[in-house]
């Protein structure tokens, strides 16, 4: 077949991220042939960087869906709350879907998805990127082979760093529970569902508490302002100065904040003026302890797959780096890992331990899942994917969606376990 024709719903940091992937790695497979954004200047600039025509760019997605199907697939990536309104609409004109995780907060809206998709014989795969990636496939892989035996137990933990959970959580677009969603399904999604991957069977029951512990104005140090360039008198101190973690940090202490520029102003490549008068009147310039955002910062789920099986997840805001740890506990053997670094400590009981290398992309965070999953994608879409049994199809996403939700109810009624086989959700009406 020709090249697989691709629409790209929202170009804010990801979709202009799977989509440049596509125009630089795989533009003999595939291209961009139609984007939609409700911001303006972001909708003119990734039309002038991909060369599009002005039909093909759209302000509003009342325009977009209205305008019939203009490719044989659709990257979703917009904000969490409208990915099942998009992914309706697109079932609708028989698009196949790579949506952004997670799907939805509600598990009827997840599973009304899957059953569409199934009657539109398309595909609907769910970007949980952390599967693709050669570090936890290698995990998987090494479960499979019956070599370590039966997994008894898993501890897996995200610590997600302060200065991301500040940037995404408390200044940035997951907030806000009812704007957004829970903590746990924004950000720990990937965990929950390398886990479920893991065990390869249904979750039972699960517990779990957590809190706002943090960011809150409780915490706030004397002096500080509602904004950072508001004269706060302990600015100097302060880890989540936003003219340090923005624009000001050298390069050698610098976070990926420091480089997130678009994200400031909606324009790429944007001056150092423009930078500092959107941390004057926008959401990254406010305060962290003064801001409204109500998301847990730490929580932890206890998960009984039955059978003896269980597994604990751990998310934390408060940590220095970025990284996610596991240790899978099985009948004959067990993994330990760290996915800041490419390697896999194996130890078979009686046998000795061994060191195993997980081949990396030279990307940072978890961009060689991102960039592994939309090659999946696109060989999928040609017929060229030779094994399907890793894809995450939204089949394979339910369960996992199904156990944070659980973990929500529990969190909210203080610890009590919750039967994950009996959690739904009403199916909401659309307007």
């Amino acid at each position: 077949m020709g090249k697989v024709k691709i629409a790209v719903l929202g170009v804010g940091s990801r979709g202009l991220e799977y989509a440049s992937f596509v125009k630089y790695f795989h533009k003999k497979e595939a291209e961009i042939v139609a984007i939609c954004d409700y911001n303006p200047i972001r909708l003119a600039q990734v039309a002038k960087h991909f060369k599009l025509p002005a039909d093909k760019c759209f302000a509003s997605e009342e325009a977009f869906f209205g305008a019939g199907k203009l490719a044989d697939a659709i990257f979703i990536c917009t904000q969490d709350k409208s990915h099942y309104g998009h992914a309706i609409k697109a079932l609708d004109l028989d698009y196949h879907i790579m949506l952004e995780k997670p799907v939805s907060g509600n598990i009827a809206e997840c599973e009304d998805l899957a059953q569409k998709a199934k009657e539109k014989k398309v595909c609907l795969v769910v970007c949980h990127v952390l599967r693709y990636s050669n570090y936890y496939k290698k995990i998987k892989e090494l479960l499979r082979s019956g070599e370590l035996g039966e997994i008894v137990s898993i501890n897996h933990s995200e610590s997600i760093a302060y200065f991301h959970f500040a940037h995404s959580f408390v200044r940035g677009n997951w907030h806000n529970e009812a704007e957004s969603n829970p903590s746990l399904l924004a950000k720990c999604c990937h965990d929950i569902d390398l886990l479920q991957w893991f065990m390869d069977t249904d979750c039972k029951s699960v517990s779990s508490i957590g809190s706002l512990a943090y960011f809150n104005k409780e915490n706030a140090p004397e002096g500080a302002t509602n904004r950072c360039l508001d004269g706060c008198k302990v600015k100097a101190c302060c880890p989540y100065d936003a003219e340090r973690l923005y624009i000001t940090d050298p390069f050698y202490r610098a976070t990926f904040l420091k480089y997130k520029g678009r994200e400031l102003t909606d324009k790429i490549g944007s001056p150092k003026a423009k930078k500092y008068e959107a941390l004057k009147t926008g959401d990254y310039g406010k305060c962290v302890y003064h801001c409204d955002n109500d998301v847990a910062d730490n929580q932890v789920v206890v998960m009984d797959f039955g059978q003896g099986k269980t597994a604990v997840h751990t998310m934390n805001a408060l940590t220095d780096k970025m990284f996610r740890q596991t240790h899978v506990i099985c009948t004959k053997g067990e993994i330990i890992g760290n996915d800041s670094e490419p390697k896999l400590t194996v130890n078979i009981f009686g046998k000795g331990g061994k060191k195993i290398r997980t081949k990396l992309l030279a990307f940072t965070g978890h961009a060689e899942g991102d960039f592994r999953l939309i090659t999946s994608f696109i060989k999928l879409m040609n017929g060229t994917l030779e094994n399907k049994e890793d894809v995450t199809f939204i089949d394979a996403t339910i369960p996992s969606h199904k156990i944070i939700m659980a973990a929500e109810e529990s969190r909210h009624k203080g610890g009590v376990p919750v039967d994950v086989g009996s959690f739904v959700n009403a199916l909401p009406v659309l307007a």
